[in-house]
């Protein structure tokens, strides 16, 4: 068994794609499929189903996943015993990332992190914050960047940035005061994010601290996009929650209004999330500690 092959079979196991492995490792899609074979053939079991259009885990790749991080793992941590001076911040970093922090934070924080590191290369994938949770859970991925926090020993929650949430409506729909009481929205009719969403979740926490729940609405739109959400607020189809840094644009042109809720703590923080459990390489140890001593002064969001 090579390294080379079991970062093949990481590679795709995260990508759920041959190609795409290929494109994160800087290898052709047939030299991937030969190391993927090869090690099958070691191995003597089939790791990937490659039937559908996404390649994924059989039940002996998935058994297979957490070893072959431990044997990658292990092979850095002997590197850095071996020659501790040699400490190349370069490489390629897996990053998810939920809806806010990926079109909002994280261009940010990449930039910046460029242009000290040119050598290092991002891959971002978004997911809803609990799913990034479970894919740093089972080391699908390097880093996570979400805006609720998921109790866990193996998770590792680094807040770099405080956010609140704001009531936003269509033009159309004005109330007389910008701050307003969450009783006075009860029947109104609401575009909501999917379920997993961290913004769905803060809602649900405020409500219950207040002895109330999503059900207060009148009926329930469940949207997976951030932009259609606003889209659909925009046309007066209901109102909604948002990140008030998500809205900016809109309610400057206009297109949509923004209230504070009084009596509701909307208030969280995004943070960075990392396996508590894993060794990280130089890269990523740079990485975390630049999110870590990152600071918002004079960026516009």
């Amino acid at each position: 068994m090579e390294f080379k092959q079991v970062e093949c079979f990481v590679a795709v196991a995260r990508k759920c794609s041959f190609s795409k492995a290929a494109d994160v490792l800087f290898l052709s899609q047939p030299a991937i499929t030969s190391n993927i074979q090869k090690l099958e053939k070691e191995l003597g079991i089939i790791l990937f189903d490659r039937r559908n259009r996404n390649t994924t885990l059989t039940k002996g790749g998935e058994e297979f996943f957490p070893h072959a991080l431990e044997i990658l793992n292990a092979r850095d941590k002997a590197k850095m015993a071996l020659d501790p001076d040699n400490k190349k911040i370069e490489g390629v970093l897996e990053i998810c990332a939920s809806t806010i922090p990926e079109q909002y934070l994280l261009p940010h924080i990449i930039k910046a992190f460029k242009e000290a590191y040119p050598q290092v290369l991002f891959s971002i994938r978004h997911k809803d914050s609990k799913e990034v949770a479970e894919e740093i859970l089972v080391g699908k991925t390097n880093f996570g960047f979400i805006g609720a926090k998921y109790p866990n020993e193996g998770i590792k929650y680094i807040d770099f940035f405080e956010d609140r949430l704001v009531l936003i409506t269509s033009p159309e729909k004005s109330f007389n005061t910008d701050s307003i009481s969450i009783k006075s929205l009860i029947g109104e009719e609401i575009v909501l994010r999917e379920e997993g969403s961290g913004t769905r979740l803060l809602i649900e926490r405020a409500l219950k601290e207040k002895k109330l729940d999503i059900n207060i609405f009148k009926s329930r739109t469940i949207n997976y996009s951030l932009e259609a959400l606003k889209k659909m607020v925009a046309l007066n189809i209901g109102i909604s929650f948002a990140s008030d840094i998500s809205v900016k644009c809109e309610v400057a042109s206009g297109r949509l209004k923004q209230y504070e809720i009084e009596d509701l703590n909307l208030n969280r923080h995004f943070s960075l999330v990392y396996c508590n459990n894993r060794y990280l390489s130089p890269v990523e140890e740079k990485f975390k500690d630049f999110v870590a001593a990152w600071k918002w002064n004079n960026i516009d969001i």
